[in-house]
């Protein structure tokens, strides 16, 4: 067994992986729909939606098997997301990317795989749409265009569920936005407005004749205006 040399797309793949990791795939039933009709449409024991990160393949829905994780270099989906249709293999044991593989050696004893990559619309694979079973197998013409229509619906609602979550986010950005710059106009129409008050009645008082230009009225006027200083840089901060 050998794991698939990576290819030169692989870092903006990983990136995009990290980018759908956010998605709770088990908040709502849509997924694991798709998983279900996919293993009985194709009449096999095992279906996944899989997400190949670095080091591990990762299971986020499952339909035959209880586990979420398997590591990269054992997993049959590394194959799948470095081709653009549908990889089928009729048995493991006699193909010669598989033969040292423990999956096929040993419990559970894979012999066909057949998947399809969940591709986005800038090319790159997150993963897979898949089908296992335990003993050799073969799809038909109609079961393999089944899996390849499902895959496009599992990849079209991830986006859509990436992109709610994006808006959401973005919709509590500009509220918060919102809040600070409430803050901020409270703050120029009072706090600053009595040191700025300061400064120009100690003008004022120079500018009458009332108040002569000494060191008294120096040391307001450069209070007035460090008190003037600090609101501003107080406002800065908070935008």
């Amino acid at each position: 067994m050998t794991r698939q040399k990576i290819s030169s797309e692989e870092e903006d793949r990983l990136k995009e992986v990290q980018r759908f990791l956010e998605l709770d795939f088990n908040k709502s039933s849509d997924f694991q729909d798709i998983v279900d009709l996919a293993a009985q449409l194709c009449d096999k024991p095992v279906a996944l939606i899989t997400i190949l990160d670095k080091d591990v393949n990762r299971i986020k829905v499952r339909s035959g098997v209880t586990f979420e994780v398997m590591p990269r270099e054992t997993s049959f989906c590394q194959y799948s997301v470095l081709q653009d249709e549908i990889l089928i293999i009729p048995d493991a044991s006699k193909d010669y990317r598989f033969e040292n593989n423990p999956l096929v050696l040993s419990d559970p004893n894979v012999r066909f795989y057949a998947g399809v990559p969940l591709t986005l619309d800038n090319g790159l694979k997150l993963g897979t749409l898949c089908l296992f079973d335990l003993k050799p197998n073969k799809l038909t013409a109609l079961q393999e265009k089944t899996l390849a229509v499902l895959s496009k619906q599992v990849t079209c609602l991830m986006e859509l569920k990436l992109g709610q979550i994006l808006l959401k986010k973005q919709v509590e950005e500009t509220e918060a936005k919102n809040e600070a710059l409430k803050k901020i106009a409270f703050m120029q129409s009072h706090d600053i407005r009595h040191p700025l008050s300061s400064i120009m009645c100690l003008v004022g008082m120079v500018k009458d004749g009332i108040h002569p230009v000494d060191k008294d009225w120096l040391s307001m006027l450069s209070e007035a205006t460090d008190t003037l200083d600090n609101k501003i840089k107080d406002i800065i901060r908070e935008t």
